[in-house]
């Protein structure tokens, strides 16, 4: 093909991935790369406003979306400003890719102060992706993008780089056909199902708990037709939430690590945990909450498997081969003793009532007024925030696979833009608009995005629940020192900022006014900010971590 270059590889491989869209700021270190995706016209651009910000979104787009989530940065501080979303990338397992320049080879590393020159770029890239790769030559550059692309699609998800140097984009190059591993290596041997089986043949009061994992992997059906086969009863971390309806009467939902759950499921004799890492919280927190009964293991990840906890049986596999073949051999095994399952289940419902009592009098109409609304395919996003904490993350319902997301890392303030790049992915019509709930310190990372919202209307309804500072941090303080510092930031109004930037919105200070400018926010063609007054609701009891005992 004449004229075909280094960015034309590029856009042509993006179109081949089927990727719709990227996020994007214009640079001279990137600009033949937009050039040749609007040339080609298969990959819209988002142009955002800040690189960290477009990262968190290409991360939004590839969770809602199971497809590559894309940002394209300019060498130097735009790269740098991509770490973070990265960082967060790597720690949700989401395969975000991040396209970048470099000063044009022939000086690149000669320490000339070229301009936007970053000799460190790769390491920097490499501490928070798996694989970063940076081509010297036009002919590395296809092997270069195929090598990053199959890392990420190999095995447990990661965030990728590829470095490519201002020359390399604009000299001649050949089309590449980008092709994706087959995973063979982690199909499920014989053996290991075998002793899956097994283990599920001696128990008869099980558990089973899924991770992100099992979303990941499009298993949502499978693990499904396990529990209702079996009646054992679903617990979710909080990256698994949607593998099952939460409406469904076997799936209890993000409660696990509940200190309720715990004791309600300490005489089980199985544990079946599928695509989760055990995560460890603050101070230590679930370290040692060791599963009850015989510990069965299954992530993609052999790494993971008995790093929190001993694993008697551990299945490197990934999870909806892995499901395939147990779910084969379930008329083999009994279903769970009915007594045992009915007493987590009721278990379940009694944590989730007494959780909702801390709600106080209007939260809790709140979050029934979004459920309400909000269609059930809606992707339902939260920050790190004292409403996540308290009612989203575990209270909120959560229906489909793909429909919840939130900051894996517990990093505040992605939330806004991951939800922009879950809006944008999802592509639903007007009626099942993606909605964020945020704080208004966190919120305040990424507020310039609301212009990126306005220009590509994203159908995006922004809860800012403002209780002018950091709330979480705030309890946090109180709870532990006696006293509060550096958390209290003043009132911002939210709605005369969006609306500054082009985006409607309006500040609420009771349920029924929430109750009908969500009602406005959902019959908007395009972005709508709701500005809640926490001020002038009741009070709900806090209850996010435990004193540290150091």
């Amino acid at each position: 093909m004449e004229d075909f270059s280094g960015a034309d590889l590029i856009a042509d491989a993006l179109a081949q991935m089927e990727v719709e869209h990227v996020f994007a700021i214009v640079s001279i270190h990137n600009m033949p790369i937009l050039d040749a995706i609007n040339r080609l016209g298969k990959t819209k651009i988002v142009d955002v406003r800040h690189e960290q910000a477009g990262t968190h979104a290409a991360d939004g787009y590839a969770r809602a979306s199971g497809k590559l989530g894309v940002m394209i940065a300019s060498t130097g501080p735009g790269t740098s400003n991509t770490v973070t979303g990265l960082y967060e990338a790597q720690y949700g397992s989401s395969r975000v890719l991040v396209i970048t320049g470099q000063a044009e080879t022939a000086f690149y590393g000669k320490g000339l102060a070229y301009v936007h020159e970053a000799e460190k770029q790769v390491p920097m890239l490499a501490s928070v992706c798996r694989r970063v790769e940076s081509p010297r030559s036009p002919s590395q550059l296809g092997p270069a993008l195929q090598s990053v692309l199959s890392d990420m699609y190999t095995g447990r998800g990661a965030p990728g780089a590829l470095e490519i140097p201002i020359d390399i984009q604009y000299a001649g190059n050949q089309a590449m056909t980008v092709t994706l591993p087959n995973n063979a290596q982690f199909v499920p041997d014989d053996k290991g199902l075998d002793q899956v089986i097994d283990a599920l043949a001696q128990a008869r009061r099980r558990i089973l708990l899924v991770g992100g994992g099992v979303i990941a992997a499009g298993a949502h059906a499978e693990v499904q037709a396990l529990a209702e086969q079996l009646q054992i009863p679903v617990l979710t971390t909080v990256d698994g939430r949607g593998v099952m309806p939460e409406d469904h009467p076997l799936c209890i939902g993000n409660y696990y690590n509940s200190a309720g759950m715990y004791k309600a499921i300490a005489d089980a004799d199985l544990t079946l945990a599928i695509g989760t890492k055990f995560a460890v919280g603050v101070d230590g927190q679930f370290a040692a909450q060791t599963p009850p009964g015989k510990l069965v293991h299954i992530d993609i990840d052999s790494n993971m498997i008995g790093r929190t906890h001993q694993a008697q049986v551990g299945l490197a596999a990934d999870a909806r081969m892995a499901l395939l073949g147990i779910n084969q051999r379930l008329p083999e095994l009994q279903a769970n003793d009915a007594q045992f399952s009915d007493k987590i289940l009721h278990a379940g419902e009694g944590i989730r009532q007494a959780m909702r009592d801390r709600l106080g009098s209007d939260w809790p109409q709140v979050m029934d007024c979004i459920r309400e609304k909000l269609p059930r395919k809606s992707v339902f996003v939260r920050d790190q925030t004292i409403s996540a904490y308290n009612w989203g993350n575990q209270q909120f319902p959560i229906m489909e696979p793909r429909t919840s997301i939130n900051p894996t890392s517990g990093a505040i303030g992605p939330g806004f833009p991951m939800s922009m790049g879950a809006a944008i992915a999802s592509q639903r019509s007007t009626d099942a608009k993606t909605l964020v709930i945020h704080g208004d310190g966190g919120f305040m990372f990424h507020a310039t995005e609301l212009a990126t919202c306005a220009q590509y209307q994203v159908p995006l309804i922004i809860c800012v629940f403002n209780d002018s500072g950091y709330g979480v941090l705030r309890y946090l303080q109180q709870n532990r020192f006696g006293r509060i510092n550096e958390t209290d930031l003043g009132k911002v109004a939210f709605a005369q900022m969006a609306e500054s930037m082009g985006v409607p919105g309006e500040r609420v200070a009771s349920v029924d006014a929430f109750a009908q400018a969500l009602d406005n926010a959902l019959a908007a063609t395009g972005p709508y900010l709701i500005d809640v007054d926490m001020e002038h609701f009741a009070p709900m009891e806090i209850s996010v971590m435990p004193k540290s005992k150091n």
